[in-house]
């Protein structure tokens, strides 16, 4: 009898009995191994080939190695194409094992291992890829087959994508694949810049670009300095003569008779001839309703009709009148009647009397000038700009009785004093009532395809800026880490470059992709000018290298450099073609 006789072959309790016992020698002596089974991404139909296969899962998996003295085949050998590493090894798992742990969680296809796939050993920290399996080895033993038997061969890596979320598998990438290194600018340093330049109004006029940034995915925020005066009486700004600034247009309505008032600060008194505070009345220098008004040297209240009669600068007040430096004073200048010509100082009546010969044509048609504006020859006499401030100019037609009175209930507050908030309001007398209040000047941006910006566009000029403002332009992208796994896209000119994480480095804003290409099919490469845009992160590289990583052996040197060391001893270069066939 061949055959044990308490033994039955075909008996199905027979034979789980014997798969139990091989499960159980599995996990006694074989190994914890992951199972990744390829994923087909774009078959060569020619070569039958899949190079940018994807790996996503890992099961493990007890397995049984049955190279008990190492890993077989020829191992190491040099040939024409390189070093060539051939290890071999044959892995025994158990049928029922695998398809619970992984058969079940694959299509139907997969009801077995398949050729192509991977196993990967955490003890030695190897990969093998699965070239036969054995499904009958043993053959039929209790008329069954409890085992796969897989033959394997050492994985070389070739661009394959693998994102199992176990660090020791996916850094076959990050140590073997061919990868881009992005070294990134940080917001600050890709940020653009900008300065602007101001007219005699304080208007902004230009930009000036300083730099052009780079890596803007939108048009950027851009933001002015606001236009807060360095010296006012009311509001945030007042006219600042010293820097040449003035004011000048029409009246909004004409007349006679009338009064001009304003607020004046005088920096520095001038060391000699006349500073001019407005101008008004007349409509050429020669006609002798045309009347300059200003400060000398002494701070007196002084004046020149243009009739050039050769009058001269007239001392209306005499020492009635002072202005200091460093101080705000309110002045009032009323001209009633023919002739009659009212001064009011700091709220206190200094001048009431009328000029004789002289006519007022107070508010013509031809309107005024305030300021920087107002400086010019007249009669003879050079009237400079004023070295200072004006704040709260205002002009109004009519009466003595309607002007005068009582518009100047004087009102003390924190030791200044002003007029009562009706005296500034407007009414249907003025003239012309001009705040100097400062304007904030506002801007937008445009950007080109390269991510730089192309162009200012002024929508707020604003008034009354005593220094060009400072730009802020907001940055092209925030502070944050990109992921590994992730997919980056770099768009240029009709394609986009794409590539996968492979290592992001936050210490040195290093990035490192793998798997790149180009959407259009043909080879480009990332550029320093474009933002690298993934679901996490935006940033834009100013350097951008190729790694070789293929090349790279584990002694840390590319196969050149190891030829380089003893290709003497088998190689003879003086031949025609030395990689050829070993004599």
């Amino acid at each position: 009898m061949a055959t044990n006789p308490w033994v039955s072959q075909a008996v199905r309790g027979e034979q789980n009995l014997y798969e139990d016992l091989v499960i159980e020698s599995l996990k006694f002596y074989g190994q914890d191994v992951y199972y990744l089974p390829r994923e087909l991404v774009n078959v060569d139909k020619v070569f039958l080939d899949d190079v940018p296969s994807h790996f996503s899962d890992a099961y493990k998996i007890e397995m049984y190695v049955e190279n008990v003295d190492g890993f077989g085949g020829e191992a190491d050998l040099f040939s024409k194409f390189g070093v060539e590493l051939r290890d071999q090894a044959t892995f025994v798992c158990a049928r029922r094992r695998w398809k619970g742990l992984i058969g079940d969680k694959l299509d139907a296809y997969n009801f077995r291992p398949r050729e192509g796939d991977i196993i990967y050993i955490p003890f030695s920290q190897s990969m093998f890829e699965i070239f036969k399996v054995e499904t009958e080895t043993p053959f039929y033993q209790l008329s069954q087959l409890p085992t796969f038997r897989l033959q394997c061969e050492l994985f070389e890596y070739n661009d394959e994508d693998f994102d199992t979320d176990i660090e020791g598998i996916d850094d076959v990438e990050v140590e073997s694949a061919y990868q881009y290194k992005l070294v990134m600018d940080s917001p600050e340093v890709a940020r653009a810049t900008a300065t602007t330049l101001i007219n005699l109004d304080g208007q902004v006029t230009q930009f000036q670009t300083g730099f052009a940034g780079k890596g803007y995915t939108s048009a950027p925020t851009i933001t002015l300095e606001s236009a807060l005066g360095s010296n006012s009486q009311f509001g945030n700004a007042s006219l600042d003569v010293g820097r040449g600034r003035g004011s000048e247009s029409n009246y909004t309505q004409t007349g006679l008779h009338g009064v001009i008032e304003a607020w004046i600060y005088i920096d520095d008194l001038p060391s000699s001839g006349q500073s001019i505070f407005f101008e008004t009345g007349g409509s050429d220098d020669d006609l002798p309703a045309r009347y300059f008004w200003g400060v000398n040297s002494l701070g007196q209240l002084t004046y020149s009709r243009g009739d050039n009669s050769g009058g001269g600068v007239t001392v209306l007040t005499g020492n009635n009148v002072l202005f200091q430096e460093d101080t705000w004073h309110h002045i009032l200048i009323g001209a009633f009647d023919t002739n009659n010509l009212v001064i009011y100082f700091d709220f206190e009546k200094k001048f009431d009397d009328n000029l004789a010969g002289v006519t007022f044509d107070w508010v013509s048609d031809n309107g005024y000038s305030v300021g920087g504006t107002a400086a010019r020859t007249v009669d003879g006499v050079d009237w400079s700009g004023l070295n200072g401030f004006i704040d709260e100019f205002r002009v109004q037609v009519g009466t003595k009785a309607e002007l005068l009175e009582p518009r100047y209930t004087v009102v003390g507050v924190d030791n200044v004093i002003v007029t009562t908030e009706a005296a500034y309001s407007a009414d249907d007398k003025d003239a012309v009532l001009l705040h100097f209040d400062a304007i904030s000047a506002t801007a937008t941006s445009t950007i080109d395809s390269d991510g730089v910006i192309d162009s200012f566009i002024l929508t707020n000029s604003g008034i009354y800026y005593n220094e060009p403002p400072t730009v802020t332009i907001s940055a092209p992208y925030s502070v944050n880490d990109y992921k590994r796994g992730e997919i980056v896209t770099q768009s240029g000119s009709g394609y986009s470059m794409t590539g996968e994480v492979a290592k992001w480095s936050d210490s040195d804003n290093t990035l490192y992709l793998a798997h790149v290409g180009a959407t259009d099919g043909k080879y480009h490469t990332f550029n320093t000018t474009r933002a690298v845009v993934s679901p996490s992160a935006t940033y834009a590289p100013n350097l951008v290298e190729e790694l070789q990583q293929i090349e790279e052996v584990a002694a840390g040197l590319s196969q050149g450099d190891y030829f380089d060391d003893f290709e003497s001893d088998f190689l003879d270069f003086s031949e025609g073609n030395p990689f050829g066939d070993m004599s």
